[in-house]
């Protein structure tokens, strides 16, 4: 029986500039003053915690209302590099395979069966200085109610030892409106979780943080 030795994959160290940045900040750049002035994005905080800026490693979580919802939160976070996830199906050819992964500086998952490898990856990933954009809803949603989040965030957060910034992207109701963002406070899942993990403890925290996206739904819309 032949041996397959399948490589693993590089996790790279988060840098202030490489080349290999240099079309998705061409993008990014020439693109968030367009988003921001059709989305006219307003911020709100939760506090002065979740003022302070993302040094180092970081996962932004929010829920997910549309398929320009990576665009803005691009530019809500416009001094740092988001690096989002998306579905492997939605990769047709190499063409587009090349786009997500050079221009965008995303990564395919199987959001069904994500592989302890993938995890692994992804965890090894943020703990190098990168900021991991995700939506633990785990799909788009056509309605202003909030699923159950998938525990994958509170997985990477925990092996990452790195901060999960909640927010909250509010859908606007017509091109009228500003789009509302709230952040919330930073959850540190391993002060949370402890030193022996369990998937009861993870699965906790995951209830947690998704009752905290209410909250900011709340807070929100009050104003």
């Amino acid at each position: 029986m032949k041996k397959t030795n399948k490589k693993a994959q590089k996790v790279p160290k988060a840098k202030l500039f490489s080349f290999k940045y240099i079309l998705y900040d061409f993008v990014k750049w020439f693109g968030f003053w367009q988003t921001m002035l059709w989305y006219r994005i307003k911020k709100t905080y939760d506090g002065v915690e979740a003022k302070k800026k993302i040094k180092g490693g970081a996962i932004i979580s929010s829920n997910h209302v549309g398929f320009s919802d990576p665009f803005i939160l691009l530019t809500a976070f416009l001094s740092r590099r988001l690096h989002f996830l998306f579905m492997s199906e939605l990769i047709k050819n190499k063409f587009q395979a090349w786009l997500y992964k050079n221009v965008f500086l995303s990564y395919p998952i199987d959001r069904n069966k994500p592989s302890l490898q993938t995890m692994k990856f992804l965890s090894q990933y943020v703990a190098n200085g990168h900021v991991l954009g995700l939506f633990p809803e785990g799909h788009i949603k056509r309605d202003d109610q909030i699923d159950d989040f998938k525990g994958g965030v509170v997985l990477i957060a925990y092996l990452s030892d790195k901060p999960i910034i909640p927010v909250y992207h509010e859908r606007r109701k017509n091109i009228w409106h500003m789009t509302r963002l709230v952040i919330g406070k930073p959850f540190n899942v391993k002060e949370m979780v402890g030193p022996t993990p369990s998937q009861n403890k993870l699965n906790q925290v995951a209830k947690q943080l998704h009752e905290y996206e209410l909250h900011l739904k709340e807070m929100c819309e009050s104003r």
